[in-house]
């Protein structure tokens, strides 16, 4: 780096910076190392005490979901990745009927602006959506990125967390691991 100016310098350095981190994400993504967005927490027992409500605004416990193999899902209307994931769980959830339920948080969001995003896509009908004013859920389980997804066996342990987007493939092989685990 001998001959550069500072700004060079600044420059090269930050183009070599964001070639490792996306270096990283696509060695993550191709399973090729553990992702840099997965959490390391294993049990799931706080969040069940948890009281979020339903679309109607029905008190609704997540330790209804205690003995389920459950996918929890944070979104919110601003993510841009959400729609897609959304959908993408509610195949997963119809073909797999009767063995998960998935259950998709939304991000303190008012009620109206959560069915209004909803009702603009299609084929979501086999998620159980809950709202949580207070975004309890988010912070109880460490979240700092969007969308996060939690794989929960029915015993309540946690087989993965995903911090960000996943691509449907990912999402199926993590399924597959907890459908095994049970």
């Amino acid at each position: 780096m001998y001959g550069m100016s500072r700004r060079q310098m600044t420059v090269t350095i930050a183009a070599l910076g964001t070639a490792a981190f996306a270096a990283i994400i696509a060695a993550s993504v191709a399973g090729m190392i553990p992702s840099p967005f997965a959490s390391e927490k294993t049990g799931f027992s706080d969040e069940y005490s948890l009281v979020l409500k339903d679309l109607d605004g029905a008190d609704v416990r997540l330790s209804t979901f205690k003995n389920d193999v459950l996918v929890a899902y944070v979104w919110a209307s601003w993510c841009p990745y959400c729609a897609d994931e959304i959908r993408h769980l509610a195949q997963l959830a119809e073909t797999n009927e009767g063995r998960i339920r998935v259950v998709a948080i939304n991000r303190g969001e008012p009620a109206a602006v959560a069915k209004s995003y909803l009702a603009q896509l299609d084929g979501v009908q086999g998620l159980v959506f809950l709202l949580d004013p207070e975004d309890a859920f988010f912070k109880q389980i460490g979240g700092y990125a969007m969308p996060e997804t939690v794989f929960i066996r029915d015993r309540g342990e946690i087989v993965f967390h995903q911090r960000g987007p996943m691509k449907l493939d990912e999402v199926k092989t993590h399924l597959d691991e907890l459908l095994k685990a049970r």
